[in-house]
């Protein structure tokens, strides 16, 4: 059973930015894994919110095609994702698609880089309940930058 992180926020709320930093990278090749903590994971940086719902799904499909044709099955995936609801990007349909098989970890950034904005947790939490293989970790850190990656860190090296 693969084991999926979903970093998890709306739109400018610094997902990308942290998986840059978690992976040392700002550029995430398709057809090789990416390593932390002596791990391989395929990396989906850009999110649903980004990308629309059939175009994260796209993504996902073609990074999973490229690593296996090249590298191989990976057990571990690590993607920006954002807990939309909408008829055409609704985030549970994915997750339904895509990773019903999978340990998920939804890892929701609590508060947005700036400090000014947080996200409901308990509404996350609602929207996926009907998902048992769905598990919610916070990042609780109100600071962005290394305070944030660090707290981030701690919470996934647990889960691997």
């Amino acid at each position: 059973m693969r084991k999926v992180f979903l970093l998890t926020g709306f739109n400018n709320w610094g997902k990308t930015t942290l998986i840059n930093d978690l992976f040392g990278k700002k550029r995430f090749v398709t057809h090789k894994p990416h390593s932390f903590a002596g791990r391989n994971f395929c990396v989906i940086p850009q999110s649903n919110d980004d990308l629309g719902e059939l175009g994260y799904i796209d993504a996902y499909n073609e990074r999973i095609k490229e690593l296996k044709t090249h590298w191989g099955t990976p057990d571990y995936i690590f993607s920006a994702f954002c807990p939309t609801k909408e008829k055409i990007n609704d985030s549970s349909r994915i997750i339904s698609s895509i990773y019903a098989k999978d340990q998920v970890y939804l890892i929701p950034i609590v508060y947005k880089w700036c400090g000014h904005a947080k996200l409901l947790v308990p509404e996350i939490s609602n929207h996926f309940s009907s998902h048992k293989n769905v598990y919610i970790h916070q990042l609780l850190c109100k600071q962005s930058g290394a305070a944030k990656l660090a707290e981030l860190k701690k919470v996934i090296a647990p889960l691997l």
